[in-house]
C-alpha cells in the first residue's frame, strides 16, 4: 500500500514567506494575504519548469517536515488527508519513494492508480476532445500557453480565400446571415442590442434588452452551437427564434472568416440549466439534419456534436483579481497543458502524458465523460 511509503518534498521548489521576496515579486501576490491560511509561496527553482503555487500553514509545514524522507503518521491519514497527499505528488510539490529512487508527476501514476483506464469516447465531442489530447503530447513542446493554445484551437477549419472572400468582415458576415434587414433585422432589435465594434472586436454579440439579462459575477451556462461555417446562416435563424422566447439571453458569433471558422463559433448564454436544456431541445429540432463542426471540450448534447455546453467559471474562481476571467474551454485547456507539460518531462514514461493529464483535471474537478465540472462550483444548480 503506498500510504506505508517513505515521501520527502521536491528539491526542485523553495517555500518563501512574501516578505522574504523583493518588492517587485512580491507586489502581485500581495491581496493573498487577505487569506488568513494564506503562508507563502512554492518557487521552482532556476531552470525548472513549475507553476508557482501558494500554499497555506498546514501544507507549508508539511513541505518544511518531509525536507527528510520519512513515512506519513498512519493516524491523521483520513481520506481528505490521502487525497492532499496524493495532488502533491501528482503536481511535483512532494515525492514518494519507489524502488531505490524518489518519484512525482507522471511518474507517480502507477504508484496511485494502478488500474487506470482510458475515457471512453463515446460521440463526436468525446473523440474529438481526446484527440486534442494527444495532439498536444505529440508537439515538440514544454510550453504551457502553446500547449493551452493548441487544445483550445483544435479542430478549427483552415483559413482559404473561399472562406475570406464570403466572410471578410463584420458588415460581410451580417448581410450573409441577413441580420442587417427585413424581418430577422426587426426580431432582433426588438429583443437585443449589438454590442458596437470597439466594445466586441473579435465577435459580434447581443446583449438582452431585459433586465434579467445582466451578468452578476456567477458562472454562466454556456450551450454552443457549432454548424459547419457553410450553414452558419441556417443556425443563426433557428438560434434567434428560439430565444426570441426566452427573456434575458444573450449570444455572440465570430464575426469573420477567422471567427466563423473556428469551432465555437456561435455561443448562447444562460442563468440557468432549465433555460440552456429547453432551447437546446428547440434547436435540436430546428436544426434536423444540419452538418456538425464539433467542439472539443465541451458537454455533447447529440451525437454529432451540434449542440454541446458548459459552465463558465464564476468571478470567485479567480484567486487574484488581476487574473483573466477564463471560459469554461480555456479554463480546462489552461489545466490540461500544465500536466501535460509536466508528464512530458517524466523519467520514465510510466504513462501517457494525455493520460495523466485527463486524470490530473478529473482530482480538480471535472467530469472528464462529459467535460463538465462536478464539484468545482455551480451555476445555480
Amino acid at each position: 500500500m503506498w500510504t506505508s511509503r517513505r515521501f520527502r518534498s521536491t528539491a526542485q521548489m523553495e517555500l518563501r514567506r512574501l516578505d522574504e521576496l523583493t518588492p517587485e515579486q512580491k507586489q502581485p501576490f500581495l491581496e493573498l494575504e487577505a487569506d488568513d491560511d494564506f503562508y507563502g509561496l512554492l518557487l521552482p527553482r532556476p531552470g525548472v519548469t513549475l507553476n508557482v503555487k501558494s500554499v497555506g500553514h498546514q501544507a507549508a509545514e508539511l513541505f518544511r517536515d518531509l525536507a527528510e524522507p520519512k513515512a506519513i503518521d498512519p493516524a491523521v491519514l483520513d481520506d481528505e488527508y490521502e487525497n492532499d497527499l496524493i495532488d502533491l505528488v501528482l503536481d511535483g510539490v512532494l515525492e514518494i519513494e519507489s524502488d531505490d529512487a524518489f518519484v512525482c508527476g507522471a511518474d507517480a501514476f502507477p504508484i496511485f492508480f494502478p488500474d487506470a483506464r482510458p475515457v471512453a469516447a463515446e460521440n463526436a465531442i468525446a473523440r474529438l476532445s481526446r484527440e486534442a489530447l494527444q495532439h498536444a503530447e505529440d508537439l515538440e513542446t514544454i510550453d504551457v500557453h502553446t500547449l493551452s493554445g493548441a487544445m483550445y484551437a483544435y479542430n478549427r477549419i483552415p483559413i482559404t480565400r473561399f472562406w475570406l472572400s464570403r466572410f471578410a468582415d463584420r458588415n460581410a458576415t451580417l448581410a450573409h446571415i441577413e441580420a442587417d434587414s427585413g424581418q430577422l433585422r426587426s426580431l432582433l432589435d426588438r429583443y437585443w442590442t449589438m454590442n458596437p465594434l470597439e466594445s466586441s472586436p473579435w465577435w459580434i454579440s447581443w446583449r438582452s434588452n431585459s433586465s434579467n439579462g445582466q451578468h452578476r459575477g456567477g458562472a454562466t451556462y454556456k450551450l454552443y452551437v457549432s454548424p459547419r461555417p457553410e450553414r452558419i446562416r441556417d443556425a443563426f435563424h433557428a438560434v434567434v427564434r428560439v430565444l426570441a422566447a426566452i427573456p434575458g439571453s444573450q449570444f455572440k458569433m465570430g464575426p469573420d472568416a477567422s471567427g466563423l471558422l473556428r469551432p465555437d463559433k456561435l455561443v448562447l448564454y444562460f442563468s440557468n440549466r432549465d433555460e440552456l436544456d429547453h432551447a437546446a431541445q428547440r434547436l435540436h429540432e430546428e436544426l434536423a439534419g444540419c452538418p456538425a463542426h464539433g467542439i472539443p471540450f465541451t458537454a455533447g448534447i447529440d451525437d454529432d456534436g451540434l449542440l454541446s455546453w458548459g459552465i463558465d467559471p464564476p468571478d470567485s474562481e479567480r484567486a487574484l483579481s488581476w487574473q483573466q476571467r477564463e471560459s469554461w474551454r480555456l479554463w480546462v485547456a489552461s489545466r490540461l497543458a500544465a500536466a501535460i507539460s509536466f508528464a512530458k518531462q517524466s523519467a520514465t514514461g510510466a504513462v501517457e502524458p494525455w493520460r495523466f493529464a485527463v486524470e490530473r483535471v478529473r482530482r480538480h474537478g471535472v467530469d472528464v465523460e462529459t467535460w463538465t465540472p462536478t464539484t468545482i462550483w455551480r451555476a445555480g444548480a
